[in-house]
């Protein structure tokens, strides 16, 4: 039986406990900066021992795997550490604080035996996998244009770390395009040009709150993501626009996936598994950790992440 522990006891690791709990695996671990944090998280899990900090955690808790949920200032140290004691580490995105970083993440992965998976979550929920499976067919025929954003109203942010630099790295293209690149890398090819803009609304804070970022694919399809904290209405879709058709998820609709070609003069409709992903990619990490299959998403695709969005923040990337 695997014994996990986690790392950061923050809203996002709620939902690696859950993911966990799916999979019929106890969290026995955990620890956090906050004592009041990790009481509340261990007493949620049922019984899972609290450490002081990751270290004694990793040395004394007997753990097989990780899951790092703390800002990401502090996922260089924690994985690092895990790794070199040869224990697996999911780690939530986005993977580093700066590209130095993640590459420095990168090579204790390399050096080590243990297994290190950027939580991507998306690439795993039902309606992504199909909507990759629907590209990959050729149905909507070469991709030209992919759009995808992720905003709504999230003001409280201007108090939180996520808009502080020297903890989150970024702003809302750090935090939350991550996702986006992963997407665009998992369905339509690898990045080979990205340009950015972005502003920011909040008055007290160091990084941008709303941004755009365009990318170009080898295949020369080309995308643009977008980002915001303070846009007064939520709206989270997949868009992509081939030359024989559009597919399109929203996941304010999340139960079902539409594409329309060119020839057809109606949408085309299917159902797709309603889930927040969490549970499946804890799934395909356990799995890997098993020796039951490779990583289908490894930390390249976690530094390739962070390559993209911080080169836009060192190439005029002003806000």
């Amino acid at each position: 039986m695997i014994k996990v522990g986690i790392i950061g006891c923050g809203g996002i690791a709620r939902q690696h406990v859950t993911g966990y709990t799916d999979n019929g695996v106890e969290i026995t671990a955990v620890t956090d900066y906050s004592p009041e944090a990790a009481a509340g998280l261990a007493k949620e899990t049922g019984g899972a021992k609290i450490y002081e900090d990751y270290r004694r955690l990793i040395d004394k808790a007997g753990v097989q795997a990780v899951s790092i949920c703390t800002p990401p200032v502090a996922h260089e140290e924690a994985a690092i550490y895990a790794l070199e004691h040869g224990v697996h580490v999911l780690c939530e995105k986005p993977m580093a604080y700066d590209i130095s970083s993640a590459h420095r993440i990168r090579a204790a992965a390399k050096a080590s035996s243990a297994l290190f998976m950027p939580a991507f979550r998306h690439r795993f929920l039902p309606a992504v996998l199909a909507f990759k499976r629907l590209v990959s067919s050729g149905r909507i025929g070469d991709v030209v244009l992919f759009n995808n954003i992720f905003c709504g109203p999230a003001f409280q942010m201007e108090g939180r770390w996520f808009t502080q630099k020297k903890i989150a790295g970024g702003g809302s293209l750090l935090d939350t395009n991550s996702h986006s690149v992963d997407l665009f890398r998992f369905i339509v090819g690898e990045i080979t040009e990205q340009k950015a803009v972005m502003h920011r609304h909040f008055r007290t804070t160091d990084v941008e709150d709303a941004g755009i970022l365009s990318v170009k694919a080898e295949s020369g399809a080309i995308g643009t993501m977008q980002s915001s904290f303070v846009a007064g209405s939520g709206m989270a879709l997949i868009d992509i626009i081939g030359n024989k058709g559009r597919a399109v998820y929203d996941y304010t609709d999340p139960e079902r996936l539409r594409w329309r070609l060119t020839q057809d003069t109606a949408w085309n409709e299917g159902p797709v598994k309603l889930s927040g992903g969490f549970s499946e990619e804890i799934a395909h990490f356990l799995g890997a950790v098993r020796g039951e299959h490779p990583l289908s998403c490894t930390v390249e695709d976690g530094v390739r992440c962070m390559e993209v969005i911080c080169n836009v923040y060192d190439n005029g990337g002003e806000i």
